[in-house]
């Protein structure tokens, strides 16, 4: 079965007062109408049907009946054009009510019609009427205004449902204001404190809670760069002297290997220092994609790359950063796929689209998701050595500036990198995600 509530609680809190009042209005009416109309009609009902005894009845007391009009207003009449009941809408309730009260005092079946006033009047006859017509002033509407109860029954529902909806509105604002700020936590950018002072006491200790929580997360992403900064940066030292030690070997293939190893470390940690280092300190400018991959596609062999560019407009770009990603993408395709890498770029749903891609063996499915975190590497297939922290940092620099990025297989082999940058046509700032650490 479809589900037809609102989604969201703004529009399910005005559904709830709604209904609420409503239903209080409903009932509200009911009672009004039992405990102050009711009775009105029936003792109308009973002295119209006293008046039309004496009247129409040639052993009537007309002393009676000339005071009892006097007294109640009821008296024969010519009618004036009259609406059937069927025509009215507030009144047709009363009107149907005082017929059947009368039909059943008179033993006969009556007719009523509605005189429209401010007061209204009822016209009344009977078969033993004749073609005669009492004519019944229903005095004890006049304290009782319909357009008033009209303006009465629309006005405060929707003064009630417009109170609702601002204490709604009140708390949905905090709330959707910490959802915004927990999307900035989770991209790993700087966030700011939220007030614990405003609100009701609730919200006051969610915003308190969580304070806390980014303040801890922030706390350990300090510790965590410090840790991986100290070490990668004490390792260098040794390294250099293993290298130095390793060149005055007089085994030629021994050395090669010692300098081959330690070179691999160093790259493992320039890795661990970009990763560290996100690009925080760059400065954004307006950058064609397309020529940060020629400058990046220069320093490989020309047959190991495929280019295929399209127009590109500029984007806010930080240069060097992307140029960092840029490298990791071919040098990751290079090293763990085949060559040649192609590398496409397009226009696509109002993105810019960045695709690269290897020719070699692919990856398994279940493997993907995890080629994108830090320190985890797919099969052994396309594992040689490494940090597992090169397609970590190109996606870190997507988040950046605000992308999207994509891995599957390409239906005839390799991985397939698809990146997407918005065009918003506007100036998109890229966000440094580990400003928290700084």
């Amino acid at each position: 079965m479809p589900n037809f509530l609102p989604k969201s609680s703004f529009a399910r809190s005005a559904l709830i007062i709604g209904l609420v009042i409503g239903l209080s209005q409903g009932i509200t009416l009911w009672f009004f109408a039992r405990n102050a109309y009711l009775p009105g009609i029936r003792e109308y009902a009973r002295l119209t049907a006293l008046q039309a005894e004496l009247v129409f009845q040639s052993e009537g007391d007309a002393s009676l009946s000339r005071r009892l009009g006097e007294t109640t207003g009821i008296n024969a009449g010519t009618p004036p054009e009259l609406r059937r009941p069927e025509s009215l809408i507030l009144s047709r309730p009363v009107v149907e009510r005082f017929r059947d009260e009368v039909s059943e005092l008179l033993g006969e079946a009556a007719t009523v019609r509605l005189e429209d006033e401010r007061q209204p009047v009822l016209w009344v006859t009977a078969p033993s009427f004749g073609d005669r017509w009492l004519r019944v002033p229903m005095a004890f509407f006049r304290d009782y205004d319909r357009y008033l109860l009209l303006g009465w029954g629309v006005t405060v529902p929707l003064l009630a449902v417009i109170g609702g909806l601002l204490i709604a509105r009140s708390l949905n604002r905090p709330l959707r204001r910490l959802a915004r700020v927990a999307l900035k936590v989770g991209r790993g950018e700087a966030v700011p404190v939220l007030d614990d002072s405003l609100g009701p006491t609730e919200i006051q200790a969610v915003n308190r809670a969580f304070n806390r929580m980014t303040s801890q997360l922030q706390q350990s992403q300090r510790d965590r760069a410090l840790l991986l900064a100290g070490v990668s940066h004490d390792l260098r030292t040794p390294l250099t002297r293993l290298r130095l030690s390793a060149e005055f070997l007089n085994d030629e293939e021994m050395s090669q290997g010692i300098i081959a190893d330690i070179e691999d470390m160093d790259a493992i940690l320039d890795q661990f220092i970009s990763f560290i280092r996100d690009g925080a300190d760059e400065q954004p400018d307006y950058e064609n994609l397309n020529d940060l991959i020629d400058e990046v596609a220069a320093k490989y062999p020309g047959e190991q790359l495929r280019i295929r560019q399209k127009d590109l407009p500029r984007l806010m770009l930080k240069r060097l950063t992307v140029k960092r990603m840029l490298s990791n993408l071919i040098t990751n395709a290079l090293k763990y796929g085949a060559a040649p890498v192609e590398i496409d770029t397009a226009l696509d749903d109002n993105a810019l689209v960045l695709v690269v891609r290897d020719h070699g063996k692919g990856v398994r499915e279940e493997d993907i998701p995890l080629l994108l975190q830090p320190f985890s590497r797919g099969e052994k297939a396309r594992t040689l050595s490494g940090s597992g922290l090169g397609l970590a940092i190109v996606k870190r620099i997507v988040d950046m500036h605000h992308g999207e990025m994509a891995l599957d297989n390409h239906p005839h082999g390799g991985l397939r990198v698809t990146i997407r940058f918005p065009l918003t046509g506007q100036l998109v700032q890229p966000e440094t995600l580990s400003a928290g650490v700084r």
